[in-house]
């Protein structure tokens, strides 16, 4: 059997820890936070739904990663290219803000890493 993983196994755990993480945020603010889905502001109860979508995505993605199924790379990638599609399109719409310049940093390259690490989901 081959040796799990070590990277794909952190990245597991910190999309399980996450989830909730995201869900506390978006209680905190008490629903109020209108989320982008692929650049595209989202109100009302569609704003609930991508509201808590993304935590159950997390956790989603953290057990498909921790299990090695090869459904959790493609949700994975489908995850960072809605957040990273929201954060390019609010960034030309209303210029430089930190939390949007760490995930097109940050997600660009992570996503190519995850691209290079496909065939470790073996289920």
């Amino acid at each position: 059997m081959p040796k799990r993983p070590l990277d794909i196994t952190v990245f597991g755990v910190l999309f399980l820890i996450g989830g909730p993480a995201e869900l506390y945020n978006i209680i905190k603010t008490g629903w109020a936070y209108e989320p982008k889905f692929f650049g595209i502001q989202a109100t009302g109860v569609i704003a609930q739904v991508v509201l808590m979508a993304q935590p159950i995505m997390h956790i989603a993605i953290g057990y498909g990663f921790l299990t090695l199924r090869k459904w959790s790379f493609y949700l994975a990638l489908f995850y960072a290219a809605d957040v990273l599609t929201s954060s390019i399109s609010s960034f030309i719409i209303h210029g430089y803000g930190l939390i949007r310049t760490i995930f097109i940093s940050l997600l660009t390259p992570y996503v190519i890493y995850l691209i290079t690490r496909r065939k470790c989901f073996v289920r």
